[in-house]
């Protein structure tokens, strides 16, 4: 892995835009400016097929999901990379479990009372990819240019297709999917750092 300290900075971005968009959108029921804007124009133009955006809201469901984060955990065990397995696991749980403690506490309802800040769809859409790659990123001994690269770009693919599938659906606001992807990506990133801390730990224990 290492979490390199770029990837650091932009987790730290994507929490506090987190918690701006969270203070923003609390309370709310509608979608108000630009959210409705988006939302009108992803209606008008329809950039993702209805039936691309239906597939992909099932690769959110919980047992999809799960398979996917449990298959790049066997990826990495079989490339001997137990620190990419770990993460794999427990990267997209977290920010699951993360976006499920901020929906009621940021109290954002879409098609009646349906809590919708942050889509935990998104979040663990780009918790998979995000564990992915870095798990690439750390096998690869990929230096800091490159892997910002890999992970930034498969978070934007991942995430950002994602998203736009559930505001296609109208499942979300826009605003709540780039909530779970800030989610997402400041969890794994962080549960990354503390994976490193906790494996580099042990290792300079044994060697004493």
């Amino acid at each position: 892995m290492p979490i390199h300290r770029h990837l650091l900075v932009v987790a730290a971005v994507c929490g506090v835009g987190t918690v701006v968009l969270a203070m923003a959108v609390a309370g709310q029921s509608g979608a108000p400016g630009p959210d409705a804007t988006v939302a009108g124009w992803v209606e008008a133009h329809e950039p993702m097929p209805y039936q691309v955006a239906q597939a992909l809201d099932v690769v959110g469901t919980a047992p999809v999901a799960t398979t996917l984060a449990v298959v790049v955990a066997a990826a990495c065990l079989f490339a001997r990379h137990r620190r990419g397995a770990v993460l794999a696991l427990a990267g997209p749980a977290l920010a699951v479990a993360v976006t499920s403690v901020l929906k009621p506490l940021v109290g954002r309802t879409i098609h009646g009372d349906n809590l919708a800040f942050p889509s935990g769809h998104a979040a663990v859409a780009t918790a998979i990819v995000v564990t992915a790659a870095l798990a690439v990123a750390g096998a690869a001994r990929l230096r800091a240019p490159g892997a910002l690269t890999l992970v930034l770009g498969a978070a934007v693919v991942g995430g950002g297709a994602m998203a736009l599938g559930q505001v296609t659906l109208m499942a979300h606001y826009p605003s709540d999917t780039v909530g779970g992807f800030a989610v997402a990506f400041c969890v794994v990133v962080l549960t990354g750092q503390v994976v490193d801390l906790v494996v580099d730990g042990r290792t300079r224990r044994r060697q004493r």
